[in-house]
């Protein structure tokens, strides 16, 4: 556009005379392609005030009358992904945040457009967003703040955007009104497929009425306590009434009339400082008789186990659970400081009050947490970053005071009152749990995750394990207590008290078996160590064929230096710049991924996807291990995905089907993989998990494994590598 003083005398007269006559925003709008192309017009509105036909995702343009602006916002209409709401959640939305100093683009993004409506729609505002941010100026909109907002389906798109969102390009503001969907998850789980994500520098401001559909007010409420469960800041409101769709309509309805005041309110207060953590300050809790009781045991003789918790470790005084004390805690001279009802402030105040005086155990189990997160039985609901401050408390006055003690920091449980599908108290557990995670060193503290125990594949909470949904039944404490015993008996410096392991060895986790051409140890320290700055969105996890495909950690010889490995074109092909950790390790079985997966290698990530290839290496016999059925590698295989679901609950599993291996079809091991395939399709449809068979695609029509797509009839080239990448091109988008 030109500068108003480079137009011509009469141009200039007629400039002035349409500023004087039509409102700024009238006037001054505009369309421009996803590019920042000019247009000349947006797309066809019917008489309806809704647009029913997208030729081309596009921006209105509406600078506010006001310069410079306070902003711009984003503005996503709603209708459903069928139209767009245009008029009342567009043109005058738009007018009301013009008269607020905001200048406004509004997305009219692809609508009813087939299976894949949802993910264009997204597709379209990540463009738009990425525009605004690198382009505004040139647009003509002002940048101080940027800011999201959406109604109904375009809030559900509002919270996708911010979804796909490193921290840094997160807006300053996310705005949902009464938006939808938000209780819908994703294939195969109980998760809602749209969660914030765990760092969160945006405020959000939502609102919905109490009269809209019932999914969505659940939807919208979790959704908002998730956000400031994950400390982020921000305003929810629920009004008393005034249905959906109401918009910015002139006359709004029932309660619905001063949404738009409350709306100012939040953009023009910001929020206030947070106070001082009370989750890390000692407080005395309701169980003093207690407290003296334990007092008195720490007095009368030294203890080489003490147990810290709430009622979940407390339970084992009952008798109920006396079998699972008695035959893993009671003859390592274990001491109980489980207490009901207790929270990381209550756990404190014992410790500072000697709850511990005069002694050395060598390991303390700790505990703790879910009771920090209980909003109906407590006045205050800590978020995940206080509980896990409280966490760290402890463990530093646990250092402190037995500096030679091993601390097992258990992960927070996966529990709460609200039966056996995810809420916000378990998402707020499961961040905090990642937030402490960190404070294992592997030397002094252990970080230790037993959830998958009390887990179904699909993230519901097992009924017999779990009865009330928080507290584990004598059956989940056997359970939790086999989980934990192979690091408790490592750290103990003694010998395992499971005395029940399981015939199949392929789900029984173990370290480095075999002898190969690296450090088996070696990678798993450098997987630890680079994980977190890697932030990877996709985890290839598996044998030696993922190890040897590329990436990071490096393929490295026996001296650890680097090699080279046999698929990098096709790896730099299939990921480019994007974040990727491989987890394959040469020689792995499925009993080596449980081990990896229980010791850290995917504890505190936030993956996309998760693509899992293992199994060959458990069908060969050696004198390290035995060579397993299909039956039992299917089962192995399901409790590594037990394992995933578990641990990264948003992250999309692609199973891979075991490859074939050995030149000729009638070769015997091919019969056991082509079993151990049948087994696992009918594993995966079961559990609605993605399975992909490339075997077809490596073979010759006659079943033959060519020398140049696996030189060793074992490991692909560089040529069957490109096979797998094509095939996994559209499965890691």
């Amino acid at each position: 556009m030109k500068n108003f003083s480079s137009l011509s005398g009469y141009t200039r007269y007629i400039a002035v005379f349409l500023l004087c006559c039509f409102p700024a925003a009238a006037w001054a709008q505009r369309c421009v392609s996803l590019e920042g192309a000019p247009l000349p017009k947006g797309n066809p509105v019917e008489k309806d005030d809704l647009v029913h036909l997208v030729r081309q995702p596009l921006l209105q343009l509406f600078p506010a009358g006001r310069q410079p602006a306070k902003g711009t916002v984003l503005l996503f209409p709603g209708g459903g992904y069928g139209v767009l709401a245009v008029k009342s959640e567009g043109s005058m939305t738009a007018a009301f945040l013009n008269k607020l100093g905001y200048d406004v683009a509004m997305l009219e993004y692809r609508i009813d457009a087939g299976p894949n409506t949802r993910d264009l729609a997204l597709a379209d505002a990540l463009a738009a967003w990425q525009l605004l941010r690198n382009k505004a100026r040139q647009l003509g909109l002002h940048t101080k703040t940027l800011s999201i907002m959406g109604y109904s389906a375009g809030g559900h798109l509002a919270a996708r955007t911010l979804q796909q969102l490193p921290l840094a390009a997160q807006p300053d503001n996310l705005m949902l009104i009464y938006p939808a969907y938000l209780h819908e998850t994703r294939p195969g789980s109980v998760y809602p497929a749209v969660l914030p994500p765990p760092v969160l520098r945006s405020r959000l401001f939502t609102l919905i009425a109490a009269d809209d559909v019932p999914e969505w007010v659940s939807s919208c409420t979790q959704y908002s306590k998730v956000w400031k469960g994950y400390d982020g800041k921000g305003h929810y409101i629920l009004l008393p009434d005034g249905g959906h769709g109401f918009g910015m309509q002139k006359q709004l309805p029932g309660a619905a009339a001063k949404w738009p005041s409350l709306l100012q309110a939040f953009l023009e207060k910001p929020d206030t400082a947070a106070g001082v953590n009370t989750a890390a300050v000692p407080t005395e809790g309701s169980n003093r008789k207690r407290h003296e009781q334990k007092l008195q045991e720490a007095a009368a003789q030294q203890y080489d186990l003490i147990m810290i918790g709430n009622s979940i470790t407390h339970n084992f005084e009952k008798p109920a659970y006396q079998a699972v004390w008695n035959q893993f805690f009671e003859p390592r001279k274990a001491l109980n400081l489980g207490f009901s009802g207790y929270r990381t402030e209550n756990i404190l105040w014992n410790i500072e009050h000697g709850e511990l005086k005069g002694q050395s155990p060598k390991v303390i189990t700790l505990e703790i947490g879910t009771n920090n997160i209980d909003e109906k039985n407590y006045p205050v609901r800590h978020t995940a970053g206080q509980l896990a401050g409280g966490i760290r408390a402890i463990v530093q006055r646990l250092r402190e005071k037995l500096p030679d003690t091993k601390i097992i920091l258990l992960r927070c449980f996966p529990g709460s009152y609200d039966g056996p599908n995810p809420t916000s108290h378990r998402m707020i557990l499961d961040r905090a749990s990642e937030l402490v995670s960190g404070l294992a060193d592997n030397r002094h503290v252990f970080y230790c995750d037993v959830n998958h125990v009390f887990l179904n594949l699909d993230g519901t909470i097992r009924r017999e394990q779990m009865p009330d949904w928080l507290h584990p039944s004598p059956a989940g404490a056997l359970a939790w207590a086999k989980a934990m015993e192979p690091l408790l008996s490592r750290l103990m410096e003694d010998h395992s008290r499971d005395t029940a392991l399981p015939a199949n060895t392929a789900i029984i986790p173990v370290s480095k078996l075999e002898n190969d051409s690296y450090d088996w140890w070696s990678r798993h320290a450098e997987v630890l160590r680079i994980k977190d700055s890697i932030n990877p969105e996709i985890v290839m996890i598996g044998n030696s064929i993922t190890h040897f495909f590329g990436g990071y950690p490096l393929v490295r010889s026996a001296d650890g230096r680097p090699r080279k490995p046999n698929g990098p074109e096709a790896w730099a092909a299939l990921f480019g710049s994007r974040r990727v950790l491989n987890l394959g390790f040469g020689w792995d079985r499925t009993q080596n991924v449980l081990w990896r997966l229980d010791n850290g290698e995917l504890d505190g990530l936030h993956p996309r996807t998760v693509v899992l290839l293992i199994g060959t290496n458990n069908t060969s016999q050696t004198n390290n291990a035995r060579a397993n059925t299909p039956a039992e590698i299917v089962e192995g295989i399901a409790a590594i995905c037990g394992r995933i679901r578990s641990k990264v609950p948003q992250a999309k599993i692609v199973l891979m089907a075991v490859l074939p291996r050995e030149q000729q079809p009638d070769h015997p091991r091919r019969a056991v993989i082509n079993e151990t395939n049948r087994l696992l399709t009918a594993f995966a449809a079961k559990e609605n998990i993605r399975l992909l068979d490339i075997g077809p695609k490596l073979l010759t029509p006659e079943g033959i494994l060519l020398k140049e797509i696996a030189g060793d009839f074992v490991h692909p080239t560089e040529k069957g590598y490109r096979i797998w990448a094509e095939a996994l091109k559209q499965e890691v988008l």
